[in-house]
């Protein structure tokens, strides 16, 4: 980074802000779709546990491993996600800052009267 000039940083920064926000919105839709996938899991948790036919439990014990695996899936994903945005964030205020050593600050001189 350091070797970049201003317009550089100021494009990467743009480019960043970008990435942050659409990583935002996908780690969202993950989130919802954990949520969906860990309330089925306990439905048919609920079910297999109150259930006395063997056939059904055994057809419930099937579908809860398959929406467990699922939902492992779904929570490697959310993970995933939430590190890339993580990083994402953490180089976007290195940049911010880095900027802000490199642009010109515009200061007024005050004039002492005697």
């Amino acid at each position: 980074m350091s070797g970049l000039g201003l317009e550089e940083l100021e494009k990467r920064k743009i480019e960043l802000e970008r990435m942050v926000k659409d990583l935002k919105e996908k780690v969202k839709i993950i989130e919802e779709k954990y949520e969906k996938a860990k309330q089925i899991e306990d439905k048919i948790f609920e079910k297999m546990h109150s259930s006395r036919d063997e056939s059904e439990r055994a057809l419930l014990e099937v579908k809860y491993a398959r929406i467990s695996e699922k939902k492992k899936e779904i929570e490697n994903k959310l993970n995933e996600m939430r590190k890339r945005l993580h990083g994402a964030e953490n180089e976007l205020k290195e940049i911010k800052r880095t900027i802000g050593y490199i642009k010109p600050r515009t200061t007024q001189w005050v004039e002492e009267k005697a």
